[in-house]
């Protein structure tokens, strides 16, 4: 019974590990295409660069963000199995 909550603890631990370093992708897409977006209103607009530095650290801020709020969850989740196994 102990071996199969701890494989089952290590599975779910390899689980949010894939899932939090998935963000890393995730920042760099989102960065990309609210630069591209940013950029094409500047140059409807005559603003350059306003909203292409803007909405660029606006998309990034916004990654960070959800990346920490789903880390805080991974991390709570994983110390509550944890102490569950320990019990």
């Amino acid at each position: 019974m102990k071996k199969t909550r701890r494989n089952r603890l290590q599975t779910k631990t390899l689980n949010q590990i894939i899932l939090l370093s998935a963000w890393s992708f995730t920042l760099v897409i989102s960065s990309f295409l609210f630069l591209f977006a940013g950029r094409w209103i500047d140059v409807n607009f005559n603003t350059e660069p306003t909203f292409m530095l803007g909405l660029f650290v606006l998309g990034i801020a916004l990654c960070i963000a959800r990346m920490y709020r789903d880390y805080i969850k991974a991390r709570d989740g994983l110390n509550n199995q944890r102490v569950r196994y320990q019990s």
